[in-house]
């Protein structure tokens, strides 16, 4: 899996420079290693050996332990057969629910991007399936719900 880096300089987009810190590797001797690509044109980018690649490293370790805290707390418990009708569009409502379902699907896009890793892979690939069939499923209540004109 490549990550994939935006909003690049010139000399970063070329991998003439780290994307992290814009060390310039014409003007300066360090090492770097390949982090990931240029989302249009597919070329590699850098970034500094040390410490600049670890960074980006601890980055991407850091979010999947926030997208699994974020999965554990979501986990189930949500009933989309529920007649509890109290407040379904408010921040802890049903509508609440499909906002955190689609931040979880976005994060793991974006972890996705950047890992190669086969178990990190297979738990994101599990996370993005739960979320994405409870998204679809709390949407299609949501719609029902809101087409009667009640919310």
């Amino acid at each position: 899996m490549e990550r994939y880096f935006w909003h690049l300089s010139g000399p970063q987009a070329d991998g003439l420079a780290c994307v992290l810190c814009g060390a310039n590797y014409l003007k300066m001797r360090i090492p770097s290693v390949e982090v990931g690509k240029v989302p249009d044109t597919e070329a590699p980018v850098y970034a500094c050996a040390d410490p600049c690649a670890e960074k980006i490293a601890a980055a991407a370790d850091q979010m999947a332990r926030e997208m699994r805290e974020a999965a554990a707390e979501v986990g189930s418990g949500w009933d989309a057969d529920s007649d509890d009708d109290d407040g379904y569009l408010g921040a802890d409502g049903h509508f609440g629910h499909l906002l955190r379902d689609l931040r979880a699907l976005s994060g793991a896009e974006a972890l996705l991007a950047v890992t190669d890793d086969m178990p990190s892979i297979r738990y994101l690939l599990g996370l993005t399936y739960r979320h994405a069939e409870a998204a679809m499923t709390r949407a299609k209540s949501l719609l029902e719900r809101t087409a009667d004109g009640d919310g």
